[in-house]
């Protein structure tokens, strides 16, 4: 009964998976008691931890930061896997994991394309299910350009930095394309705001998916008297990180929307960033996506919540009369209008006597000067209010609602 719970198939290229949920490369897929753990959870698939071949040039221990009240999590300090590590997970992961599709998350980070070749032939001997293509790490080379451009000539271009580049997502892919039959998921970054164009040349190029990532470079919050100590634990500088987690959702949901619309229907979408709940993963697919990465929920939360997700998930298939997750899939892509495409119309707050506690809060709101307090309640001149609906979301008790004018 409980695999079935799980059953509710996706395919990526000719590799089907049992649902569409995938733990995302990360930190929760760089060991083998985490893939099966993931597995034994449920989870359609696992793309490991990200490697690098060679060496990657930066790796340090991991510093992280998950900010509850910001719903924000950030990294600077992070550690990848070498080829050989990569490798031999995958190697065990096929051995002990026998449901859970395993997707190997690589990057080559040297100019030559051969690098890539080699890199995707020896992870298809090992095992791998799918090949997932790192365009997107924000924390490598693309980090060091933004902080430090006079040194780029100097390094070896590797994640968001080559990401934004469409020749060079084109030609890694086409020369990968050449030496497997494997599905090839690319990986792209948002960094640039040509996700879609370049989601475009990767299918082109002989990709059967493309991972969007929502995770932005950027500066975590700083403590201004102590402007000098970064907000990571045993660290000694401030540095820029990877920003992710549920904050950053509506600007995922963007870039799986735009790539769908430009692509159009047939191409599979995974689509990540800031996913934390069953509806989360509904609003992904109504924008778009196929299937689903989850990276950030599981290191706080672990992968037990995929089975709550599932029950809910298809209670509400049910209730909505939805037969399958295409159903669902691309709901919102035609729902979605231009501004130009807007339709408003004339209305204005009116306030619940009974309910106004006189807090004077939608007083003090500094665009409308249509609210007066009084000793009963606040009060809207329906006349000079503009329908803007500030009030109605900062009043503590719900006192406040909209008219329509007819």
């Amino acid at each position: 009964m409980k695999d079935e719970l799980f059953y509710l198939p996706v395919k990526i290229g000719n590799v089907e998976l049992r649902n569409p949920f995938i733990v995302a490369s990360g930190p929760t897929a760089k060991r083998i008691d985490q893939l099966e753990l993931a597995e034994k959870n449920g989870w359609g698939a696992a793309s490991i931890k990200q490697t690098f071949n060679p060496a990657p040039y930066i790796n340090f221990q991991p510093r992280y930061r998950w900010l509850k009240k910001e719903k924000l999590h950030t990294f600077t300090a992070e550690y990848r896997l070498d080829l050989e590590r990569g490798l031999r997970l995958v190697e065990e992961a096929r051995k002990k994991c026998k449901e859970m599709v395993i997707m190997a998350n690589y990057s080559h980070v040297q100019p030559d394309l051969e690098g890539w070749q080699e890199t995707a032939r020896r992870f298809e001997a090992a095992g791998a299910q799918i090949l997932e293509l790192n365009f997107c790490c924000p924390n490598m080379s693309f980090n060091v350009d933004i902080s430090d451009k006079a040194s780029k000539e100097n390094r070896p271009s590797s994640g968001a930095s080559m990401g934004q580049d469409e020749n060079s997502v084109r030609l890694v892919i086409e020369k990968t394309r050449e030496v497997t039959g494997l599905p090839i998921i690319a990986k792209i970054t948002p960094e640039g705001g040509r996700i879609a164009e370049v989601s475009k040349v990767a299918y082109e190029a002989g990709a059967a998916a493309v991972c969007s990532v929502a995770n932005r470079l950027g500066i975590p919050p700083i403590d201004i008297r102590n402007y000098k100590k970064p907000i990571y634990n045993l660290q000694g500088q401030n540095t820029m990180g990877c920003l992710s987690g549920p904050w950053i959702k509506p600007l995922a949901l963007r870039d799986v929307f735009e790539i769908r619309k430009l692509v159009g229907p047939k191409p599979h979408i995974n689509g990540t960033g800031g996913v934390a709940s069953m509806e989360d993963a509904v609003e992904m697919m109504m924008c778009g996506a196929d299937s689903i990465g989850v990276c950030t929920h599981t290191m706080i939360a672990g992968f037990g919540f995929l089975e709550k997700w599932m029950k809910s998930l298809k209670k509400y298939m049910k209730e909505m009369g939805f037969d399958s997750l295409r159903d669902i899939r691309d709901l919102l892509i035609q729902e979605i209008k231009s501004a130009a495409d807007l339709t408003v119309w004339a209305g204005y707050a009116q306030v619940d006597p009974d309910k106004c506690s006189s807090c004077g809060l939608c007083v003090e709101i500094g665009h409308c000067n249509a609210i007066v307090l009084t000793d009963a309640a606040a009060s809207i001149n329906p006349e000079l209010c503009q329908g803007c609906s500030t009030c109605i979301d900062i009043c503590p008790k719900n006192a406040i609602a909209m008219v329509e004018k007819k």
